[in-house]
């Protein structure tokens, strides 16, 4: 029966610490926009649940690098399959942006939040999440969704979560 009430209380010990992470990232979400979006993201990192909130906002930056690689794997794809010359021009300038500036700002983003700049690393998010926004709008412009639909909903629907995640990473830095 000792060995029972011992075992017991080691789990007990041990579950507690990880059950009282779990309600900071349930709460550094709660302000989401789209909380389960964040809480995905949360979750797909183990380091999460060890975190601080400073850290949980840097898994955050880190869930929309790896966001960012999606959308531009899906921009290199989209124009290797257009045809139309206007579309190709903007996917492949969208793919230019995203592929060395956005980058740029979320490094920027992680440096800061590390040195304790939190307004400038929230402002790094900010202007990051302009680039895809941008080619969004400048694809529709050139109405891109009427010629690959399916592609295009991929595409935007990445854009989408992008800009949920980069919401949920500002709102966790503003609470600082």
């Amino acid at each position: 029966m000792m060995i029972i009430n011992f075992l017991l209380l080691t789990l007990l010990v041990i579950i507690s610490p990880i059950w009282a992470d779990k309600n900071l990232m349930i709460n550094e979400c709660h302000n989401a926009q789209a909380p389960t979006t964040c809480m995905q993201c949360l979750e797909s990192d183990p380091t999460s649940v060890h975190a601080d909130p400073v850290g949980i906002a840097g898994v955050v930056i880190h869930c929309l690098d790896s966001r960012l690689n999606i959308i531009i794997n899906n921009l290199t794809e989209l124009s290797s399959k257009e045809d139309k010359a206007e579309v190709k021009k903007v996917l492949k300038a969208c793919k230019q942006d995203l592929s060395m500036k956005v980058p740029k700002k979320l490094s920027e983003a992680k440096t800061d939040l590390r040195s304790g700049d939190y307004d400038k690393a929230a402002r790094s998010i900010m202007l990051a999440l302009g680039y895809p926004l941008s080619c969004r709008s400048n694809l529709q412009s050139v109405k891109f969704d009427e010629y690959l639909f399916e592609e295009s909903l991929e595409l935007f629907s990445q854009i989408n979560i992008y800009a949920q995640l980069s919401d949920a990473a500002m709102r966790i830095i503003d609470r600082f």
